[in-house]
């Protein structure tokens, strides 16, 4: 790969090294402010899908749901491909080889993700997924040899530690206790396989843009994923739904699908492409946090300690934020 490409990768990671060794530029002030408004709606997008899903999967399968988030997304991807604008530079021709490996990463992390949580005790599950941002650091460092931000140690801790506490405080989630039932490394194996496909997606189709990106992507990864259903399938069987979705329902589907895949899809891509996957992975983490929101909203009392975990989650973004802004600024 050369030292061009891995540049386009990594050019907003702050203290990334190259592969002849120089460092990649910081993150510019605009680049900070557009990163933390898109991350942030990402989060708060995927964070809506919490409760939304929860309902859905009361009456339909969830490999199923799996699925059709994918293809109610792609619609929406590919017709902004085609009203978008058009890349500066001609993009270099695509690599089947590699578009493959990109949706075989998405279609693994859903695959594996929906299987992982289905074999561990809810609030273990919950509580491995919050250490998301320590898996997708350490891949940064192994693939890129990236150096972290100022302060992005302490933001890390503070951010797992504020997810942690969200979760321990969800009322019910640990009921019986908690302990390990094996799916948990499977959810490991997971979040890195977001990671990895968060890194190379950049590497390898930043230079078409951040929604063609996307949009080729989940392309490949829902064909993938009617492949795993179509076995499942045949196999364990699917639940297929029995009567025709209510007019809620419908709209719980264009909304895990549109917003939940296409939109914040595109969201997080373009915030990784500003201050790379580390950073933005510390946002992924606020995504519980505006589910408390929404779930009060449909009736359900948060309690003192999702509320204090969610302080701890958005203080430390918002400090390492404001940290790099400062320095931008100088």
């Amino acid at each position: 790969m050369s030292t061009a490409i891995v540049a386009s990768a990594t050019r907003r990671c702050a203290g990334a090294r190259l592969a002849d060794g120089s460092r990649v530029a910081a993150p510019s002030l605009g680049a900070l402010r557009r990163a933390t408004l898109v991350l942030l709606l990402s989060a708060l997008i995927w964070g809506s899908m919490i409760p939304v899903l929860a309902a859905l999967s009361e009456h339909y399968d969830k490999w199923l749901l799996s699925w059709l988030r994918y293809v109610l997304g792609m619609p929406v991807l590919w017709l902004a491909v085609v009203l978008g604008p058009r890349p500066a530079v001609t993009p270099r021709p695509l690599q089947p080889g590699r578009l493959l490996r990109l949706g075989m990463a998405m279609a693994a992390f859903s695959v594996l993700y929906t299987f992982g949580v289905a074999h561990s005790h809810p609030a273990t599950a919950a509580i491995v997924l919050m250490c998301g941002p320590i898996w997708a650091t350490l891949l940064a460092r192994l693939m890129l040899r990236a150096s972290m931000p100022a302060g992005f140690p302490l933001s890390l801790c503070l951010v797992v530690a504020g997810g942690v506490i969200v979760v321990l405080g969800t009322p019910g989630k640990a009921e019986g206790g908690v302990g390990l039932e094996g799916g948990e490394p499977i959810l490991v194996v997971a979040q890195l396989c977001w990671a990895w496909y968060s890194i190379r997606a950049q590497q390898w189709l930043s230079d078409r843009g951040q929604i063609a990106l996307s949009a080729l992507t989940s392309s490949v990864a829902s064909v993938l994923l009617a492949l795993v259903c179509a076995v499942v399938w045949a196999t364990i069987g699917i639940e297929v739904p029995t009567r025709v979705p209510t007019a809620a329902e419908w709209g719980m589907f264009v909304w895990i699908g549109v917003l939940g895949v296409a939109i914040a899809l595109l969201l997080w891509n373009t915030g990784v492409s500003l201050v790379g996957v580390p950073v933005a992975s510390l946002f992924s983490n606020s995504a519980p946090v505006f589910a408390i929101g929404v779930a009060a909203l449909m009736g359900r009392e948060p309690s003192w300690l999702q509320l204090a975990g969610g302080v701890v989650v958005m203080g430390a973004i918002a400090g390492l934020q404001f940290r790099q802004m400062r320095l931008v600024g100088r």
